[in-house]
């Protein structure tokens, strides 16, 4: 999955996939609410600001980051992507408009 921005559709980009026999989906450029990654940066980032939490120092957060990370659940990732057959049966009723996601 890509989202056309312009680093995703670039030549090297694309031979890349290609030696690595990666077959990408057609997708519409700025459509986040198809990317799953979106909401997995989302989780992300309300557990390591969690009550407003401030961090002193860049290698403070890093490790906040880090540790927020492997404390995501492989359920909620899994679930993501098994949404992605919802994600795109309501891109397509809705003629490419905004989904719930």
């Amino acid at each position: 999955m890509q989202d056309n921005a312009p680093i995703h559709v670039s030549r090297s980009s694309r031979a890349w996939f290609m030696r690595h026999n990666i077959r990408l989906l057609e997708w519409p450029a700025n459509s986040p609410d198809l990317n799953p990654m979106e909401n997995l940066w989302g989780i992300l980032v309300r557990r390591v600001y969690a009550e407003n939490k401030q961090y002193q120092s860049v290698r403070e957060l890093k490790q906040a980051i880090v540790q927020a990370w492997h404390e995501i659940d492989q359920e909620i990732i899994d679930n993501l992507i098994l949404s992605m057959d919802n994600r795109i049966f309501q891109v397509i009723q809705r003629n490419g408009g905004p989904i719930d996601y």
